[in-house]
């Protein structure tokens, strides 16, 4: 079979260039599509990873060969039937974890924002030549196999078996720290680029009671999992993960990482990234491998739906804090605050009554992934409700005896280790093979219905009641606390400007709402006091009930006035009570203490 030879070449550090060349031979005399994928899995949104592609070229022996532009993102290459060669230039500086970023500390390479796909040839195997660096000692992580020439974390020669598993597989290259642990005998390696300080060993430690705990979710590593690499690249500021077949590109600050003078300490932002990575690795089974049928190829040029991200991230949402504080990285209660904070940023958005997780999975590409003021009026997460309707799908499952666990375990068996793929029906269907047909129709109806779950009748299951308070502030989310005094409404989001404040989302119904406020709305004065966010706070809870306040806004350069009445903010907010300890401990996997 013919062999599609990549070679990957940092020629120009200061304009973040990447030299590609492809090298192969066409299998017949037609003319050859090449194209660069317009999106990278696991990320549903159009990314058009061409438009940083530049001087592109293809020759061989006898000279230049012709190449038309199709599209956007594709080329058609005319050809002598004898091996040729297609050099171009890809642009890096994107400071995310779906492109290419370079610059004198590390790159991060994405092949599927750098590879032209050769159309025929997808299944050939590959090569993936590392050129190193010119005066710069960098090494190279990536989840590729080595050639037996190439040394450890070097540059040099790489292979995939086809084009997908090319563009599944990042690499970072840079000064790199590195750390190797176990897991069930396939070796795991943390990798780190960017960072100060960080204790290795503990993370490392950590990490790995992460990895071992989702394994036994779904009774053992994949059996094509031969390796795994965790590439956590260290910046100023960003945060997210995306995943792949045999690893994870993370994106974090150095306030993520454990403190080596502190190692007691469990700061929140800590916390955070083992829920990201957790997260992550649980991809390894549920996205990479048990995933829609449809996606079985990945078909890279445009949008590919599916109704089932609420399924896949959802889902994978609610086991990465589970999986926490049943290996003990989280206090059952630590958790309990966090599964406060999910319920809570679902249930106040009005969009819960707008949009059902299966509309927001497939409509991931324009809704989910570009949101504006809107969203919080339109746009439910298949994420933060995906993972509640897993919470009361094992509240409900375990009311029968049964378990999400062992659900998760079929599905595995069913479509994700022969890798047959699943449709949502599927899905529903096993469940109803599982624990009867009424519970797999209550599972429909959260899935495509608009309604709130039902928190308060299923949670008592695993042990714990709900109960409502006043929110006292838009990033007041947890806690049983309630407010020292009675909280006045007002609804809309803001941030601090320079001249007062800035209404960056105004929820339908609200008291914000009803007052005339809109989004980009500069609020300066409130009954002609300028407003700030402490003194809007305090005017406004100091003010009498059925009061009317005189707002003072700047719209599009122009003055308004606008008058809202104060009312009594409703209870809003749900917490949680632990009554059953038992249950809990059953649930969480943890014994009572």
């Amino acid at each position: 079979m013919t062999l599609l030879a990549y070679q990957l070449s940092i020629t120009d550090i200061t304009a973040h260039l990447v030299a590609v060349e492809l090298r192969f031979t066409p299998q017949s005399s037609d003319s050859i599509q090449l194209s660069l994928p317009a999106w990278i899995p696991g990320s549903y949104m159009v990314r058009d990873f061409a438009k940083h592609l530049h001087s592109i070229e293809a020759f061989d022996d006898a000279g230049a060969l012709t190449l038309l532009q199709l599209d956007k993102q594709s080329w058609q290459l005319n050809h002598n039937q004898q091996a040729l060669t297609v050099r171009y230039k890809v642009y890096a500086f994107d400071l995310s974890v779906r492109g290419c970023y370079l610059d004198d500390q590390l790159a991060i390479l994405n092949p599927a924002a750098l590879c032209l796909e050769v159309k025929g040839m997808e299944s050939s195997p590959v090569t993936l030549n590392v050129v190193a660096p010119e005066f710069l000692d960098w090494q190279v992580a990536t989840g590729l196999t080595r050639s037996s020439a190439t040394r450890p974390l070097q540059c040099g020669l790489y292979h995939a078996d086809n084009y997908q598993q090319l563009i599944d597989t990042p690499l970072m290259l840079g000064k790199l720290e590195i750390a190797e642990f176990d897991v069930c005998g396939v070796p795991h390696y943390l990798v780190l680029a960017g960072h100060e300080l960080v204790d290795l060993e503990r993370f490392k430690a950590e990490l790995q009671r992460i990895c071992h705990q989702q394994q036994q979710v779904f009774g053992g590593l994949p059996v094509d999992l031969n390796q795994y690499w965790f590439l956590c690249w260290v910046t100023d500021a960003g945060y997210g993960g995306l995943e792949h077949h045999n690893s994870t590109l993370l994106l974090l600050t150095h306030q993520d990482l454990p403190n080596p003078e502190r190692p007691d300490e469990s700061t929140a932002d800590y916390q955070n990234l083992l829920g990201l990575c957790s997260h992550e690795y649980f991809h390894t089974w549920w996205v990479k491998r048990a995933k829609p049928s449809l996606f079985f190829p990945y078909q890279l040029q445009s949008e590919q739906y599916t109704s089932q991200l609420w399924l896949y991230e959802g889902f994978t949402s609610y086991y990465d804090d589970l999986a926490l504080v049943r290996c003990g990285l989280l206090t059952q209660d630590q958790y309990f605050t966090a599964l406060e904070k999910t319920i809570n940023r679902v249930q106040i958005s009005p969009s819960e009554q707008v949009q059902s997780v299966a509309d927001s999975s497939f409509n991931a590409w324009t809704k989910y992934y570009k949101q504006d003021e809107n969203a919080v009026n339109a746009v439910v997460s298949y994420y933060t409700k995906g993972s509640l309707i897993a919470l009361c799908l094992d509240a409900l499952l375990r009311s029968k005896g049964k378990t999400l666990d062992a659900l998760m375990q079929l599905a595995w068996c069913s479509y994700g280790e022969p890798a047959l793929g699943s449709s949502e029906q599927q899905f529903i269907q096993l469940c109803s093979d599982y624990a009867g047909k009424e519970t797999a129709t209550q599972l429909y109806s959260w899935v495509h219905g608009t309604s709130a779950l039902p928190l308060a009748e299923l949670l008592p299951h695993l042990g714990l009641n709900t109960a409502k308070r006043q929110q006292e502030r838009s990033k007041d989310l947890s806690g049983s606390k309630a407010p020292a005094y009675p909280v006045r409404a007002f609804g809309a989001a803001f941030s601090a400007a320079s001249e007062g404040l800035k209404i960056t989302n105004v929820p339908l119904g609200s008291v914000a709402y009803k007052a005339g406020l809109m989004a980009q709305d500069q609020l300066i004065a409130i009954n002609a006091v300028k407003a700030t966010e402490q003194n809007f706070w305090r005017q406004l809870n100091q003010s009498k009930i059925g009061n009317v306040l005189t707002l003072h806004v700047f719209r599009k350069q122009r003055l308004v006035q606008l008058s809202m009445p104060v009312e009594l903010a409703l209870e809003t907010l749900t917490y949680l009570q632990l009554v059953d300890q038992q249950k809990a401990a059953a649930w969480l996997g943890k014994s009572q203490e």
